[in-house]
């Protein structure tokens, strides 16, 4: 996972700097899914959705169009690409059913990769998250599934730049290791399968630590 985007900075660092060309040049390169190959990012302004990803040729590939939701601005847009990209790197096939538990540990892993980059800082995170707010109309033109997309409250291991180490965390650390080891055995597994009673009960583990550990 942590091979995630890393030529990242170069393309970001193209896009963030010089919004003129953002829709005029294939920035997007760099993605890379779970077993480290490559994934083909396409512009396509005749995409109804922001961002999509498909199969063509047996092969996920990427397609955005940043018309679709003009008023995000680079990071924003730049977000919707991340979490893509981190879908496909965290093992979840292009073709899953996506479920509220999947788009959250694609969104903080985004999240973590944009910080862990230096393409935004901790204080980006409040401004980027009013941002994706979305209204229903932006939600028929986005994958979803719809939900609050709450960056600021990601786990600590996904995002370390987003918190101070506080007591307790390596029980915490322990407690959500353990919740992720029981959802992939519960998945046969096999990383990525997406199951809705594993899902439920990752989230009722997580929660507990949650509650057992505040962070």
């Amino acid at each position: 996972m942590g091979r995630l985007l890393l030529i990242m900075a170069l393309w970001c660092s193209a896009l963030l700097g010089n919004a003129s060309h953002a829709q005029d040049q294939t920035l997007y390169g760099g993605c890379v899914d779970a077993k480290g190959r490559m994934v083909v990012a396409v512009p396509d302004p005749t995409l109804p959705s922001a961002v999509s990803t498909r199969i063509e040729g047996g092969r996920p590939v990427i397609r955005y169009n940043h018309a679709a939701i003009p008023r995000l601005d680079e990071r924003g847009q730049l977000f919707l690409f991340a979490h893509e990209c981190s879908r496909l790197n965290l093992g979840l096939p292009a073709s899953a059913q996506r479920t509220p538990a999947g788009a959250r540990r694609a969104d903080c892993w985004a999240a973590s990769t944009l910080l862990r980059s230096g393409l935004i800082q901790p204080e980006d995170l409040g401004p980027l998250q009013d941002a994706l707010d979305f209204s229903a109309d932006e939600w028929s033109r986005l994958p979803g599934p719809i939900r609050r997309i709450d960056l600021r409250s990601c786990p600590r291991h996904l995002s370390p730049s987003l918190h101070v180490p506080g007591p307790g965390q390596d029980d915490w650390n322990t407690c959500t290791r353990r919740c992720a080891d029981a959802s992939l055995s519960c998945q046969g597994g096999v990383a990525g399968r997406s199951d809705a009673a594993c899902d439920a009960a990752y989230s009722r583990c997580i929660a507990q630590c949650n509650s057992s550990f505040p962070r």
